[in-house]
């Protein structure tokens, strides 16, 4: 999934050039407007735009309905600097016992394992071996196509929340009333205790509902379904610990009667 130039193209040059002229922002289409480029021109222009994270700081912020981009600065180190290495994806197969952490399939199953970045590095994930895992062909192009399918301006946006509690949260809020699969806020989280942190949402209020399937080989996948929230607490984080510990407490003086 990740993306191998090492080195801005004239395109990407232009786009910086343009978003430097312009210090209060443009639209992926006013951008596209004034370095001339039409709609029908480019398909991949969007594509293009997001490539930019990876050699320069880019802000977002609404304008109406549209986001607007910003000229931050230059990267000090290129967000694709670190390429898997043979020793590191060596070493990640190992870990994972030559097995694909998404289906459990093996190489004696006719299959090829690839070692993918877990949270996508457009996202602004990093190519070290706590974000990487070891993927099937199959569970490989499943994920890249499910991740298309998110805005990754957005989504990073999302990764760049300190709170576990929020990454969560306005995750669910994104797609309130859809099914959200586990995998993907498991990515968001980037935490073990991801499901734990999803559970404690309901202190505040919010009504989650877990839906349960086996896959094609008996392993059962979670989706998760907000369907009622309320407005953040000033530090949700901090709000939730109080309530457990504020539980606790009750459920002490309950047991000692």
């Amino acid at each position: 999934m990740a993306f191998s130039q090492s080195s801005p193209s004239e395109l990407h040059k232009r786009m910086v050039l343009m978003l430097k002229a312009h210090p209060e922002g443009l639209t992926e289409s006013e951008l596209r407007e004034k370095l001339n480029v039409p709609a029908h021109g480019l398909a991949q222009f969007g594509r293009r735009r997001r490539e930019l994270y990876s050699w320069y700081e880019i802000a977002q912020a609404k304008r109406g309905r549209d986001f607007i981009y910003q000229y931050v600065g230059e990267r000090e180190e290129p967000l694709d600097a670190q390429p898997i290495n043979q020793k590191l994806r060596a070493f990640i197969l190992w870990r994972d016992h030559s097995t694909c952490q998404m289906c459990g399939r093996t190489p004696a199953d006719h299959i090829k394992l690839h070692v993918d970045h877990k949270i996508p590095r457009h996202w602004g994930g990093t190519t070290d071996e706590d974000n990487l895992w070891a993927l099937c062909d199959k569970c490989d192009g499943g994920k890249k196509a499910n991740f298309a399918a998110h805005d990754p301006d957005l989504m990073r946006q999302l990764m760049t929340e300190k709170s576990v509690h929020k990454r969560i949260g306005d995750l669910l809020k994104i797609y309130e009333g859809k099914e959200v699969p586990s995998d993907l806020i498991e990515f968001v989280a980037n935490r073990d205790d991801w499901p734990k942190r999803t559970r404690e949402l309901r202190y505040l209020g919010w009504k989650i509902a877990v839906i349960k399937r086996k896959n094609e080989r008996g392993r059962v996948k979670a989706w998760y379904r907000l369907d009622a929230w309320t407005s953040w607490p000033e530090n949700a984080t901090l709000f939730i610990q109080e309530y457990e510990r504020e539980r606790a407490r009750r459920n002490k003086q309950d047991i000692d009667g």
